[in-house]
């Protein structure tokens, strides 16, 4: 038995989490409400194991411990804490999905609409993080502010990112407790506004414009799905995913020396500040890899203006699967690492957020949205964003699919590739990240100066920018 322990502890996460995703789908598909709502599977499947899970109704134990019916085991027995493994799988399945996607092949279209997409996805992120951190100054001030900037994180980019920046936070400046548990759950509500909020939103506004809904949850028989070959001999698909896999283990490769280095020979040279960028830094393993993945990417381009025929070393098709089982595993992932402890730590916090960053999202997006963009297009943009920058990128689309069915407008595509201008634009803003943790670690309050400060003006900025360069809509 103690062999199984060893063996199969860590395994065994995933093969419950894949039975959750399973049952969740059937569950998805029968039940009418949920069938009504825009929620990711992955989300319900989190839910239901956390419901089952030892802390909730305890029917399936997570936890393995240290001794069993009173018995110790044996030295040199491998222990698994369910927090640590769930946070290893949420960190690794981020920055492995984030890798794949940013290999895909694009077209590198940029237009005016394009960027001014990206720059109201930006102004949303710093709306939030300016909402997050003054709702902890103001009203939590016993909580680390470094929480409040959890809510861009959790609402405008999902589970993953929240959950590994909030453990950074617990790990790494060790003033954060439950700090992954919080981000899951802010995440979470997020999807919930979303989904929720925004099929309200999509029956509000789809009776005020007289646009007719189209019943975007109902399960079409006949589904059609395209492959991409690049020879006309190359048909051994589980090849090309094989090619995939391993040039994205890879590049993951390179950016763990990167992490190692940084660890090794740079941030011990800081002493205490050192400590507190650790813990941030190992957060940002997905943004090394994002940045490994582009050079890479870079280079391919490079060979093929050359005349190299490389085309099959990277396929959309595949690194999109790929991309989709990561954050499908990490959003389940994510919502197990929530415990009973950080709800009723931080509930308030959290209903407080939600409510606030709801209502000052909705407002800003709405106004935003007409300022830029043609009335023709009004309701399908504002849905689009609305579903994006609470929940995610499907979460958007799916709203979107609610008056657009066949995406026959250009918001899908301007959604799509307004963030990935909308990284260029937000790159600079994860050095808020670790402003909260070197003002204690410091001592120099002009730290949290900064993190009011420096979101305020970008926003203001942006803005400024985003109505000048669409003054003649």
């Amino acid at each position: 038995m103690f062999d199984l322990v060893e063996n199969w502890g860590f395994i065994n996460y995933f093969i419950y989490i894949g039975i959750l995703l399973f049952v969740a789908k059937m569950i998805k598909e029968k039940v009418p409400f949920l069938n009504r709502v825009i929620i990711p599977t992955a989300l319900i499947a989190g839910f239901l194991g956390l419901l089952l899970a030892d802390g909730f109704l305890g029917i399936i134990p997570l936890n393995l411990y240290t001794e069993v019916d009173g018995v110790t085991l044996p030295d040199g027995v491998i222990t698994l804490n369910r927090e640590g493994v769930l946070h290893d799988i949420v960190y690794h399945a981020l920055a492995i999905g984030f890798i794949a996607l940013s290999l895909k092949r694009t077209d590198n279209k940029t237009t005016k609409k394009i960027w001014s997409t990206g720059m109201i996805i930006v102004i949303i992120y710093l709306l939030q993080a300016i909402i997050g951190v003054g709702v902890v100054f103001v009203f939590f001030k016993d909580i680390f502010l470094g929480a409040g900037l959890l809510l861009p994180l959790g609402f405008g980019q999902g589970p993953g990112l929240a959950t590994s920046i909030g453990a950074g936070y617990a790990d790494g400046v060790g003033v954060l407790t439950e700090g992954a548990a919080l981000g899951a759950t802010i995440a979470s509500v997020g999807f919930l506004v979303g989904g929720i909020l925004g099929v309200i939103a999509l029956n509000y506004l789809a009776r005020k414009y007289n646009i007719k809904v189209d019943k975007f949850h109902k399960e079409n028989s006949n589904i059609k799905e395209t492959f991409e070959f690049e020879t006309i001999r190359e048909l051994r698909v589980f090849d090309s995913l094989t090619t995939q896999v391993v040039i994205i283990f890879a590049i993951y490769g390179a950016v763990y020396l990167t992490l190692v280095g940084l660890e090794i020979y740079i941030l011990p040279e800081l002493g205490d500040l050192g400590a507190t960028f650790a813990g941030v830094f190992h957060g940002f393993n997905f943004l090394i890899g994002i940045l490994y993945a582009l050079l890479f990417k870079k280079v391919l381009n490079s060979f093929e203006k050359r005349g190299k025929n490389i085309n099959f070393l990277t396929n959309n098709y595949i690194l999109s699967n790929i991309s989709s089982i990561a954050f499908n595993f990490l959003i389940a992932a994510a919502v197990l690492t929530i415990t009973i402890e950080a709800v009723k730590e931080y509930y308030l916090l959290v209903i407080v957020l939600a409510i606030v960053a709801s209502i000052a999202t909705y407002a800003l997006i709405d106004f935003l949205v007409k300022k830029t963009y043609s009335e023709k297009y009004y309701v399908q943009y504002f849905l689009g964003l609305f579903g994006m920058l609470t929940g995610t990128a499907s979460t958007g689309l799916a709203l979107l699919k609610g008056v657009d069915p066949e995406f026959d407008s250009p918001v899908a595509e301007e959604m799509v590739l307004g963030s990935g201008t909308a990284i260029s634009m937000a790159l600079p803003l994860f050095a808020l990240l670790m402003f909260p943790g070197m003002a204690i670690t410091s001592g120099n309050s002009f730290y949290i100066v900064l993190v009011f400060l420096v979101p305020l003006v970008y926003m203001l900025i942006l803005i400024g920018i985003l109505l000048y360069s669409n003054r003649k809509k």
